[in-house]
């Protein structure tokens, strides 16, 4: 029998103490404890992810699981045309692909896909043999394949691809066709020995495994292509179509199903993994059994998105991980609540120790801090206000301009906080309200706004704080705007979102300050205006809720180039109290705010995804 270094091509090592940097499976002697120890064999689990922006099934996926491409598929309005990029946290929205499809399939990568075959929505009762390319932002009609049919299946990559089997409406039967796909043209090759529809389809154009899927009975066949020929293999153990499956990460020798079944009303949670000579059930399953689609990076990680189960569409998205890491999702969990329901405050400082001030209604003074289990109240501001810009932490803040109500003109007022009490500052040199604060107490920017000459006119006008005193940066903003929301440091910042004139249209537009202008940075997915709940860095930002175009429940992040969606609040709000600009985007804080119909004192605390290193075990010991 092998020995351990003849395996994994090292000796054991004996050592005083466990390694900080241990891989799984590997084996060493702790000389102090006398144990034979082994960094520990893969838990496997599904755990939840952001969800999709809509509930989703049997549409096109490609790509990895970092890098996702999902598109088209059947909603409860109707057939889609929407793009969806998973970036491993969240989803952005890409481009639309130019016919509205159901049953299409897809392979490629994110940046390289192929979109082909499905159920168009018009004519409803037909097929189509259309074919897609998405070059990461644009999709383009190309060459067709040879046969128009739904639900078939496929694998490989936009210049190397194949597509197997599906349900030709206008003959109502099913059909064994193959076809490859050069990144020009589609040719008939050697049919598969069965036919199939929704077939579950893991590896490459010239080695791949293919799962008989239904026709029309959903079945545990299972068949390898070389590329020239079809062999059988070995069967799943759950007979399954339309499972999720493949992605540019899944081979012949490694892939897995997720999900999964014949037609509604039943499904499966069951996930299998394929290791090149076997299928084997995973002690895992998913929450909520469903079909529709989702991809593998191999047999040791995958993701569920979206799917159908019984009479709805899905939006959740589970992941699959093996790993002796323990994976905890990102999320929102309730807080303790503010003492007063206040909305337009300003707010800064860190998860664990927040400060808001001011707000409505009416008008108030009210400061708050946080402990990071309970609000308390603490010495007032000068001056009663709301929608003011504000910047710094729970013990250095700065909070400037605001409205003063009642029709009269907005304020220049700039007060700072030292921990314990306020003390008015130099003004702003334009007096506004509604507008992008960021930076700390020493160095702040007050970007756009409502300004005079009017209590409500547009303005691009930018100020920049030095500690002591305002001054006018000649670099205005690149569009007037007002009720948009700011992030990071004065001199790496975001405007996020807001309204322009003179429609007051809300905007996904974000702005990117490097200490001297702005430059237009990535769009968010959803329109939006005065959040209030902002946190993070110029490259690693969130923003949640705000009006888009009511009071929303919407999360998304920013990663220095685009938005992705992140796990919604719990509470619907709008011109809420987040941390401000300097916190961190991955420990963020909604307190108050204005859910549509009255204040709320409701704070919730968002954590992202975190990863825990699993311990090591004994193997014997001495």
């Amino acid at each position: 029998m092998a020995g351990y270094n003849e395996i994994r091509g090292l000796r054991v090592k004996y050592l005083s103490a466990d390694p900080s940097n241990a891989e799984n499976g590997q084996v060493w002697y702790n000389s102090t404890s006398g144990n034979l120890r082994v960094k520990g064999i893969g838990v496997e689990a599904f755990s939840s992810a952001t969800p999709l922006p809509v509930a989703t099934s049997t549409y096109h996926r490609a790509g990895t699981m970092t890098a996702g491409l999902f598109c088209a598929g059947g909603t409860s309005t109707g057939f889609s045309t929407t793009t969806e990029e998973w970036n491993g946290l969240g989803f952005s929205q890409g481009g639309a692909i130019g016919t509205a499809l159901y049953s299409n399939t897809g392979f490629g990568t994110q940046t390289a896909g192929v979109s082909a075959a499905g159920r168009p929505t018009n004519p409803t009762s037909g097929d189509t043999n259309a074919t897609f390319e998405y070059d990461g932002s644009t999709w383009t009609s190309v060459n067709a394949a040879n046969l128009a049919a739904r639900t078939r299946q496929s694998f490989g990559i936009q210049t190397a691809g194949a597509m197997v089997g599906g349900y030709r409406q206008a003959t109502s039967t099913y059909t064994n066709a193959t076809e490859e796909y050069d990144g020009t043209n589609w040719t008939t090759v050697t049919a598969m020995p069965v036919n199939a529809a929704s077939a579950n389809c893991m590896g490459t154009q010239t080695a791949a495994i293919v799962t008989a899927g239904s026709a029309p009975t959903a079945n545990t066949n299972v068949i390898a292509y070389d590329g020239t020929n079809w062999t059988s293999s070995p069967s799943m153990n759950t007979a399954r179509a339309r499972s999720a499956a493949g992605g540019t990460g899944a081979t012949n020798t490694a892939g897995l199903l997720i999900g999964g079944g014949p037609y509604s009303p039943t499904a499966t949670a069951i996930a299998e993994k394929w290791d090149g000579t076997s299928f084997s059930n995973s002690p895992a399953s998913l929450t909520t059994a469903r079909y529709g689609a989702g991809l593998s990076d191999g047999n040791t990680n995958g993701m569920m998105v979206g799917g159908y189960q019984g009479t709805a569409f899905q939006s959740i998205v589970e992941e699959f991980n093996s790993s002796t890491n323990t994976i905890t999702a990102a999320a929102w969990a309730s807080g303790g609540n503010m003492g007063s329901a206040l909305w337009s405050r300003a707010g800064g400082g860190t998860q664990t120790a927040a400060i808001s001030a001011g707000g409505e209604s009416p008008k108030t003074t009210n400061t708050e801090l946080y402990d990071g289990t309970s609000w308390s109240e603490v010495n007032n501001l000068a001056l009663a206000r709301n929608q003011m810009g504000k910047a710094g932490t729970q013990t250095a803040f700065l909070v400037f301009g605001g409205e003063q109500g009642g029709g009269s003109p907005n304020y220049t007022q700039t007060e700072s906080w030292n921990g314990s009490s306020w003390s008015e500052v130099n003004d702003l040199a334009n007096a506004r309200r509604n507008f992008a604060g960021f930076g700390t107490q020493t160095a702040a920017v007050a970007a756009g706004g409502f300004t005079p000459p009017g209590a409500s006119t547009y303005n691009s006008v930018v100020e920049e704080w030095n500690g002591s005193s305002w001054a006018a940066n000649p670099n205005a903003l690149p569009t007037a705007l007002a009720a948009s929301d700011g992030v990071g440091t004065a001199t790496a910042g975001l405007v996020i979102g807001g309204i322009i004139p003179p429609s007051g249209t809300k905007q996904t537009t974000t702005f990117e300050f490097d200490g001297t202008s702005f430059s237009s940075g990535g769009a968010l997915n959803t329109a939006t205006s005065e959040s209030g709940m902002t946190a993070g860095t110029q490259t690693n930002g969130i923003i949640a809720g705000g009006y888009a175009p009511s009071a929303s429940t919407k999360t998304e992040g920013y990663d220095g180039t685009s938005w992705s969606t992140r796990p919604n609040m719990s509470q619907t709000r709008g011109a809420g109290s987040g941390l401000g600009s300097t916190s961190v985007s991955t420990a963020a804080l909604a307190g108050g705010g204005y859910t549509g119909t009255a204040g709320t004192a409701a704070t919730e605390e968002f954590t992202g995804e975190t990863t825990a290193a699993g311990p090591a075990s004994n193997i014997t010991t001495s």
